[in-house]
């Protein structure tokens, strides 16, 4: 069975398709954050006789939460940062604002479109304004529409 996001817009996805086919991979900047604790790892099912309920003891303690967050091109890591906590929407606008942009090119050179999924903590109004204030005409309608999604 394949799951579909209710969410999903047809229109908007013909057109991120459509842009995608427009840029190299040179011009790509993909950026996402991942997250981990010491319980990362582990498993959640397991292999038992059949009519045996497989059971591993373990710990049940909240560990510290290491959280990762690097943009990178095709060429490799461009930049990352690892805090020990959770990203919120102003540490993800610092990385942006402080990090990354100093790095990257106006469209159409080289590291001038940046890649991100529409997490919530990517979705604050600072973050559109400035990203929209350094994006090419062509990009800010569909940052414009993934912003009203």
């Amino acid at each position: 069975m394949r799951i579909r996001a209710a969410q999903q817009d047809p229109e908007l996805r013909t057109y991120w398709i459509q842009s995608l086919s427009n840029w190299t991979a040179e011009q790509l900047v993909l950026v996402d954050e991942s997250a981990a604790n010491e319980r990362t790892g582990y498993r959640k099912c397991g292999w038992a006789p059949v009519g045996v309920t497989p059971s591993k003891s373990r710990p049940f303690v909240r560990s510290e939460r290491w959280s990762l967050l690097p943009a990178y091109t095709s060429k490799g890591f461009m930049t990352w940062e690892i805090v020990h906590s959770s990203y919120t929407a102003q540490s993800f606008e610092n990385f942006i604002e402080n990090q990354l942009l100093p790095l990257c090119n106006p469209f159409p050179l080289e590291h001038s479109v940046i890649v991100m999924d529409n997490a919530p903590i990517h979705q604050s109004k600072v973050s559109t304004s400035l990203l929209l204030a350094l994006m090419c005409s062509a990009c800010k309608k569909c940052a414009i529409m993934l912003a009203s999604c």
